[in-house]
């Protein structure tokens, strides 16, 4: 999970929450690698906030 954030973060200048959106966009990115997506799929991930959870855990991403 906190690798999916610090991937969106630095790939896409993305910041999102390690408990929800987080968890989701890890998600999404196993699915895939599973590749449950065909190859050229469109894809879209709607982040809906939880920024300000992010602060509490800033030990994990220092």
């Amino acid at each position: 999970m906190l690798a999916a954030t610090r991937t969106l973060a630095s790939q896409e200048g993305l910041l999102t929450d390690p408990v929800y959106g987080g968890k989701a966009f890890a998600g999404l990115l196993e699915s895939i690698a599973r590749g449950d997506h065909p190859a050229g799929s469109n894809l879209l991930f709607i982040m809906t906030g939880g920024l300000p959870g992010i602060f509490a855990y800033r030990t994990a991403y220092s």
